[in-house]
């Protein structure tokens, strides 16, 4: 898809993010990254080895957090590292291509996680922070243009994935697993343009702020699936403005 590559920009590597944080405070407390290589026609050549990590936040974590992420106080004081040491960590897994790749996030909340984890965090590299969160990339706001539920609503990842075929493998709010899965959707979605095709139609038809006669020649197309001429396109122009 042209739009999709207009994102990418000739790329030859990208790199899948999801990130956990607190309940209240948005910190970061768990982390999950993979950098993928493209084709020419951005499409995945391989998916490399990832990197997950427990990150220490400075505020609790929230009971609503614990239960849906099952990483608790006592997991992130044994095991999690400090963010600054995460975010070098990152630097290190992607070596030169840190500067260059772009991040893909499902959802928005994984750049509002990095600012406050940054905000909490003043010894963290800042302008790494800034530099993730200015290339990044919402993979969710971009397919909801195309593909949305019955009810118009976005979808989650698990939900996507099984509309494109793909079953979503590992456990759900795993960092890592949220993030290779998340690399199987983008894949999916270059894969299956009839799907978004299809898809894309029934949004098309469910569009109020469209002109009216526009609307009304796509509800004949789509939903009552018959076919338009110049002569009804004239006609349904001509209605409207009487």
């Amino acid at each position: 898809m042209r739009e999709l590559q207009r994102h990418i920009n000739h790329r030859n590597m990208i790199t899948f993010l999801d990130l956990e944080g607190t309940q209240f405070s948005h910190e970061m407390i768990a982390i999950g990254a993979v950098k993928v290589s493209l084709k020419k026609d951005g499409s995945i050549k391989k998916i490399h080895q990832g990197y997950y990590s427990l990150v220490k936040p400075k505020n609790k974590i929230g009971k609503v957090v614990v239960d849906l992420t099952h990483i608790t106080e006592d997991d992130v004081k044994k095991n999690g590292k400090p963010f600054r040491v995460v975010i070098n960590d990152l630097k290190k897994y992607l070596g030169r291509e840190f500067t260059k790749t772009l991040w893909i996030t499902f959802g928005n909340h994984d750049q509002r996680i990095l600012a406050q984890s940054l905000a909490y965090n003043l010894d963290a590299p800042k302008e790494d922070v800034q530099l993730m969160i200015k290339h990044s990339f919402d993979f969710s706001e971009f397919t909801a243009t195309f593909v949305r539920d019955e009810n118009s609503n976005t979808y989650s990842l698990a939900n996507l994935l099984k509309l494109y075929g793909v079953d979503f493998k590992g456990t759900q709010h795993n960092a890592l697993a949220d993030a290779i899965n998340l690399a199987y959707l983008y894949q999916a979605f270059i894969d299956h343009k009839e799907i978004t095709q299809n898809e894309y139609k029934k949004v098309l038809a469910k569009q109020r702020h469209l002109p009216e006669p526009i609307h009304n020649l796509l509800t004949r197309l789509i939903v009552e699936k018959k076919s338009v001429s110049p002569e009804d396109f004239d006609e349904s122009i001509k209605e409207f403005l009487q």
